[in-house]
């Protein structure tokens, strides 16, 4: 990995981006038509990759257009849509959460989450980036220090 490509990674948005504008003269990889993930995890989920470094290789890997798909967050959303615009690559922004379908016909079930029955991931595709704040403030709540420890985390319900 280059230096560059380090700094993908930096603490800083703006240092990240930087490197990105630097990186963005190579040649990309193969890119076909029909090469998407729109459902790529950053720093601001459980992935070790920035919004900058995800973008950045999955134009590397031959994707066409890309999406972002952290749990709970849009914190990388923006810095995203300015990876699409440096690297010339369409992108698109969204949020995953866990929804809790206890007493619903899927209450005793494991659909899509292998860690706890009952519980749906749901994702949210599209966010224009005029709601990444509106979305943001939805998710606050289920951030707070010990929403995970209770549930409340995953409540489908708007929080209190």
């Amino acid at each position: 990995m280059t230096e560059l490509e380090k700094q993908l990674n930096a603490p800083g948005r703006d240092e990240r981006l930087s490197a990105l504008r630097a990186l963005a003269s190579a040649p990309a990889g193969e890119r076909l038509p029909g090469n998407v993930n729109n459902h790529i995890h950053t720093t601001y989920s459980f992935s070790p990759y920035s919004p900058s470094m995800a973008l950045y290789r999955a134009r590397q890997a031959g994707l066409v257009t890309a999406g972002i798909m952290d749990h709970d967050t849009m914190a990388g959303a923006r810095e995203f849509l300015e990876a699409g615009r440096i690297l010339g690559m369409a992108v698109t922004c969204g949020v995953e959460c866990r929804a809790d379908f206890s007493g619903s016909p899927f209450g005793a079930r494991r659909v899509n989450n292998p860690d706890q029955i009952g519980v749906i991931y749901m994702s949210l595709h599209g966010v224009p980036e005029r709601a990444f704040d509106e979305v943001q403030a939805f998710f606050l709540p289920y951030r707070e220090p010990g929403a995970a420890a209770t549930g409340r985390w995953w409540k489908t319900s708007t929080p209190s």
